[in-house]
């Protein structure tokens, strides 16, 4: 009897031990294409922020500002909606110059929301960046001494910045996107966004979901 009753305990041992086998995360896989990294191409930014690419350029239209606010060109108004973070519910709007690069990118935009995820967050220097598809040129590029809270810029190699607190000294060389036509609570919005998603399967620092307006 006592055997009987130990070879119970065993088989009882041995299959608590392979049901906790089987309990283990499972490899995730390939990450959809919803977040997959939309670029490969390396930013030509250093690890302060700042453009290390070619200091020239062919351009004939690249002029000296503090800001995008400068940029001289019509403005398409409320020309998208963001969602920031998964659980996101405010809608913030942007507000885009009309420049090629920007009609670029909004060429790759719908009406219906599209999930954008971003690898690189630089909580010091206070910006949110992601390599974007398309071919764009830098007829319209400026020189960006100061950046401020909520102002879009595309950089050399096609990185597209976002400024989410002001940031002093970013001495880039850029075409200015759009900005943000509320601030106030913004950089909060994004730093919970990242806090939130830190471990995140696919290694995503913050998601955006954007909808196109226009």
């Amino acid at each position: 009897m006592k055997k009987l009753s130990a070879l119970i305990l065993a088989l009882t041992v041995s299959i608590t031990a392979l049901a906790g086998c089987d309990s283990q995360p499972e490899d995730p896989g390939t990450p959809p294409t919803n977040v997959l990294n939309p670029g490969n191409s390396q930013s030509n930014s250093d690890n302060n922020g700042n453009n290390t690419g070619n200091s020239t350029n062919n351009s004939s239209n690249t002029s000296t500002g503090d800001s995008a606010s400068k940029y001289d060109g019509e403005l398409l108004e409320n020309a998208v909606s963001v969602r920031i973070g998964n659980g996101g519910k405010k809608d913030w709007y942007i507000n885009m110059y009309n420049n090629a690069a920007s009609q670029t990118m909004l060429g790759y935009l719908t009406s219906s929301e599209l999930r954008f995820p971003t690898y690189n967050y630089d909580g010091e220097h206070g910006f949110v960046s992601q390599s974007v598809r398309g071919s764009y040129t830098r007829d319209d590029e400026i020189t960006v001494e100061n950046a401020k809270a909520g102002e879009l810029y595309l950089l050399s190699g096609g990185q597209l910045r976002f400024y989410f607190k002001d940031s002093a000294g970013v001495n880039i060389t850029a075409t200015p996107i759009g900005y943000y036509v509320e601030t106030e609570g913004l950089a909060d919005a994004v730093i919970d966004a990242y806090t939130s998603n830190l471990g995140d399967t696919w290694g995503v620092d913050v998601y955006f979901n954007i909808t196109k307006r226009i």
